[in-house]
């Protein structure tokens, strides 16, 4: 369907609606050696290291790394031309309090999910034309947002992350929301599925468990189905559904197999929280290994990949494939996909 009132060349230039290229794609991923392909799996704080190659598949902004958007433009630009595939570059922009740019002076008063759920489809959609326009000045192409929570009470609700409590509400809002992003050219990762709805408790500061049914968590994810079609891909929830998994859902193998039903990119978050390696009784290399073999596409850490006192992420992942046939055919899948969302968004457009 059409937007009424878009121009055809934006239409055009949405990065869903470009076909994938599946020879090009073949063509980049032969000539990736295990360990390139494991690094496209990574999406990380900028490294450390400014003048050696970029390995990783993302870069991350959190915090205030953003602040000094001219600094970050320049880092960005500079890591750009270290890496033999160009990264996604990416950043959570939901809104109100989770607002990185707000240095930036359009930016300033972006409402939270929350208060855009009060506002017509039209005025959502205009404020994320503008948080994508921000993000692609400054190089940024991925948002970790919107938030696809059906929240009617507990922690997303509580915070204003959520747009609503109810399903239809949370739909609409946030597909106005990616499509504006996606006019500026920016992806939509959805989050947090299959959905937090109304949990209490911070998955970043203690492991959270939801007693629902397996009906209602499938029922719960139902939201991001509904607004499929204007996403790139969906960050797991560092929740335990108990009736489908007793690990998180970053961890789940069918979890995992449930976004990829849908074309998705399955997109972790944040692996380096030390309470996940308490849940599985064990490290944080246990972690990244679960993650992995449960089928995600893009492992999310915090840390530098080259940080001296963290994971060697991509290294661990190099030398699991080589040393497990099935492992090395699931990064080559893995790594695929990365780069059939990559091809769709023009970055492989030079390769």
């Amino acid at each position: 369907m059409v937007d009424a009132g878009i121009p055809a060349q934006v239409l055009n230039a949405r990065p869903l609606n470009r076909k994938v290229n599946d020879e090009r794609v073949d063509r980049v991923l032969q000539s990736l050696s295990t360990r390139e392909r494991a690094g496209q799996l990574i999406l990380a704080y900028p490294q450390i290291d400014r003048l050696k190659p970029v390995e990783v598949g993302g870069i991350l902004f959190v915090g205030n790394s953003l602040k000094n958007v001219v600094k970050a433009k320049e880092k960005i630009d500079a890591s750009r031309v270290r890496a033999k595939v160009p990264p996604f570059v990416a950043v959570d922009m939901e809104g109100g309090p989770s607002n990185r740019m707000k240095s930036v002076r359009s930016l300033k008063a972006l409402p939270s999910a929350h208060e855009m759920a009060k506002l017509e489809d039209a005025d959502v959609r205009r404020w994320g034309r503008k948080v994508g326009e921000a993000m692609k000045s400054v190089g940024l192409n991925l948002n970790l947002a919107p938030v696809l929570d059906v929240a009617p009470s507990g922690h997303m609700e509580r915070n204003g992350r959520s747009f609503s409590g109810e399903q239809d509400v949370v739909v609409q809002k946030a597909m106005a929301y990616s499509r504006g992003l996606l006019e500026a050219g920016v992806v939509p990762i959805g989050k947090h599925f299959p959905g937090y709805g109304d949990t209490d408790g911070d998955s970043d500061h203690a492991l959270v468990t939801c007693d629902w049914t397996k009906e209602r968590v499938y029922a719960e994810a139902d939201a991001f189905v509904k607004a499929r079609d204007a996403l790139g891909g969906v960050m797991l929830a560092n929740v335990v559904y108990a009736s489908v998994d007793d690990r998180p859902a970053i961890l789940s193998p069918k979890l995992v197999a449930r976004v990829h039903e849908h074309d998705w990119l399955a997109v972790t978050d944040d692996v380096s929280i030390a309470l996940l390696a308490d849940a599985v009784g064990g490290t944080g290399e246990d972690v990244l290994v679960q993650a992995f073999r449960a089928g995600n596409d893009l492992i999310l850490t915090t840390a530098p990949p080259d940080w001296n006192k963290g994971l060697d992420y991509i290294g661990i992942l190099t030398r699991l494939a080589d040393s497990d046939a099935s492992a090395k055919k699931q990064l080559e899948e893995s790594c695929r996909r990365v780069l059939r969302l990559k091809d769709r968004m023009g970055l492989l457009d030079a390769l």
